[in-house]
Parts: C-alpha cells; sequence; structure tokens
C-alpha cells in the first residue's frame, strides 16, 4: 500500500514538472521573431508541402504574394517595425539565413542580411514580414550599429530593377511573346494537345530558362502514363520589327526526379534566375 503511494506521488510530481516545461516551450516560441505560427503558410508552399494545406490558405498565400508583388514594383516603403527609429540605408540583393549556407555563416544568430556593395546584418522586431523580399534588389532603412555591421530594421522596399517600369515592362512583353509562340519555339511537338509555358526564369537580359507542359494536363481527368513537363533554354534579343530572335541553347524533358537534359549545354546552371508563374486566369506574370 505504501509502495502504491508512493508511486502515484512520483507520477503526479512528474506529470506536473512535463506540464510547467511544456507551458514554458509553448510561450518562450510564441515570442520568437519568426515563429512557425506566422511562416507556416509561406514556409510549406516554399518546401512544396502544400498538399498539407487547404485551398483556401493557398489562395490566401497566393493573394498575399500577389498584392506583395504590386507593392514591390511600384517601389513602396513596408514598414517593418513601429518602435524601431532612424534614417540610415543599405542597398543590394536580401538574403535569408540558412543553417547549411556556408556563405551566410558569418551572419549566424541573425535571419536575415543584406549583400551589396559591403555586407550588413539585419536586426530588429517582425522581421518575418522581409521574408517577402528574400533574395530581391531593396534598399532597407533604419539604425545602424556603432561598427556599421549591424541596421535594426525601420521599413524596406524593393529597388533597381524589381522597381523599373521600363524593365518590368519589357520583360512582361518578352514574357508574352515567349508564352504565344511556345508551339514553334520548341523543337518538339506536343504529343497530346499543345504546349502551354508554365514558368520562365531570367538569368539576364539575354538569356532564360521556360518551363512548359501539355495542356493535355489542365483536363480535369488527364489520363496521361508521363509527366509531360518540359525545359528551354534560350538566348533572347529584341528585333526592330518589335519580335525577337529566339535561340535554343538547352532542351530537357522531366526525368523521374529532375529535368533531364536532351540537347545542348546548360551553361548557366548555377545562375541565380529571376523567377516568373503565369497565371492563366488573370493572364498576368506573377514574380516569386
Amino acid at each position: 500500500m505504501i509502495w502504491s503511494l508512493i508511486v502515484v506521488v512520483a507520477l503526479v510530481f512528474a506529470g506536473f514538472l512535463w506540464y510547467r516545461s511544456y507551458s514554458t516551450k509553448v510561450k518562450n516560441q510564441s515570442g520568437v521573431e519568426n515563429s512557425a505560427s506566422q511562416d507556416s503558410l509561406k514556409n510549406s508552399i516554399e518546401a512544396g508541402d502544400d498538399e498539407a494545406l487547404t485551398e483556401e490558405e493557398i489562395g490566401q498565400l497566393e493573394q498575399e504574394q500577389e498584392n506583395f508583388n504590386s507593392t514591390c514594383e511600384n517601389g513602396e516603403w513596408v514598414k517593418i517595425s513601429d518602435s524601431a527609429t532612424g534614417s540610415d540605408t543599405a542597398k543590394g540583393k536580401l538574403r535569408k539565413v540558412y543553417p547549411d549556407d556556408e556563405a551566410a555563416k558569418e551572419f549566424s544568430g541573425y535571419s536575415f542580411f543584406i549583400e551589396g556593395v559591403e555586407k550588413i546584418a539585419l536586426a530588429g522586431n517582425s522581421l518575418s514580414k522581409l521574408d517577402f523580399f528574400e533574395d530581391r534588389e531593396v534598399e532597407v532603412q533604419g539604425a545602424k550599429s556603432a561598427d556599421g555591421k549591424q541596421l535594426n530594421v525601420v521599413q524596406a522596399r524593393c529597388a533597381g530593377a524589381e522597381a523599373d517600369k521600363d524593365v518590368l515592362d519589357q520583360r512582361r512583353k518578352m514574357m508574352d511573346y515567349v508564352a504565344a509562340n511556345i508551339n514553334t519555339i520548341t523543337p518538339k511537338k506536343a504529343k497530346y494537345k499543345k504546349w502551354v509555358v508554365d514558368e520562365i526564369d531570367i538569368v539576364d537580359d539575354n538569356n532564360i530558362y521556360v518551363l512548359y507542359y501539355d495542356a493535355v494536363e489542365d483536363d480535369e481527368n488527364p489520363d496521361v502514363p508521363e509527366d509531360t513537363g518540359r525545359k528551354l533554354l534560350l538566348q533572347i534579343g529584341s528585333k526592330s520589327d518589335g519580335n525577337y530572335d529566339v535561340k535554343q541553347l538547352a532542351y530537357f524533358e522531366m526525368g523521374e526526379d529532375d529535368y533531364d537534359l536532351k540537347q545542348g549545354t546548360n551553361k548557366f546552371s548555377d545562375a541565380e534566375t529571376t523567377d516568373y508563374s503565369y497565371d492563366s486566369e488573370t493572364n498576368s506574370w506573377e514574380r516569386y
């Protein structure tokens, strides 16, 4: 009887310790700057785990991205912190710090940094708002530390080509041309229906990757035994008549896990690209 009482008391005490530990953990997590609750939708999409999201959540995230793209292209400031002050600025590509990224090791302990003429760490509250700016050219405003190695962020906006109307108009004109002419540009005819452009990744002013697929996959119940995805690396230049000179540099077909090179040379395999997806419902290109 005594031993039974001791066991019961021990279990109750262990349960109390677990509850206190759990409560503290939850409380601490709720104060983390880039908490899972803030970024779960965006991170799920980035990780390709969109099947875990509802259609409403995916739609919400897509709308947020579209709203941000408009803000970005207009060069509008996005308020990051209401409490921080300062008018120092830093310009360059906004990078996110990942644990396995050797290039960002010097910024361990931070979530973001600017890579420009000089590199500077970004600090402050509510920095999760900077997620949308990742890998874009930006201007960030705030207060620099005495050694100039850290900027306490007040606000941020897109800069350079990201907010240049002429550049953006030329990009969309070029992408519209490629999408409209993909069935004559591609080296192979679509097996089932016709080719449809899904994404264009811009390497620079003269080189792009085009991802496309057979329109049969848009059917409600497509009876297709294979993934029809294709990819092209194109060299493209404008002509005086408003059209474009297009030269194929490489051609890929979807393999088991990724695109397999079938023709040419993938000379920009390690290049950073500016990526656009085509929205067939709005007939528009969305930066992502």
